[in-house]
């Protein structure tokens, strides 16, 4: 029967260093993915107000409110960016002291499991989601604004 909750404790372990090794990988790739989507979208953002002349000269343009929603959704993406950082920051503080709340608790023999998630991590997501959907469209109004003007 010991040997038996041994097993159990093992796979228990094992299971637990996965996921935590997963969250890890996640919470990584969602750092890339913030940092992409800030570059393509100051990149973006600089290069068409830079440059938008010599392609559409903005004084005989039509259409200026693509260019303008385009310029306001790359705007969006990078403010989303920045509150996106500091939400994660916290988010990965909140982990970091759960942790350490289960790891005392495993040391004194209580088996722990993980709390719910703060409404922060949820609100992380969403505003990885939101950038992603504004780059996206900044793009479009960006495109469409150089098309109509040119064709």
């Amino acid at each position: 029967m010991g040997n038996t909750d041994n097993d159990h404790w093992k796979l228990y372990e094992a299971s637990s260093k996965r996921i935590e090794a997963l969250n890890q990988r996640q919470g990584e790739e969602d750092d890339k993915t913030d940092k992409w989507m800030m570059t393509l979208a100051s990149g973006s953002f600089g290069l068409s107000f830079a440059f938008i002349n010599q392609i559409v000269p903005v004084n005989s343009a039509g259409h200026i409110a693509l260019l303008i929603a385009a310029w306001s959704c790359f705007l969006s993406v990078l403010v989303l960016g920045i509150i996106g950082f500091a939400v994660s920051s916290f988010c990965h503080s909140a982990l970091a002291k759960e942790e350490a709340e289960m790891l005392a608790l495993k040391y004194k023999g209580v088996d722990a499991e993980y709390k719910n998630r703060s409404i922060f991590f949820g609100a992380n997501a969403v505003l990885g989601y939101a950038s992603i959907l504004f780059f996206i469209s900044g793009s479009i109004c960006l495109i469409l604004f150089i098309a109509k003007n040119l064709l």
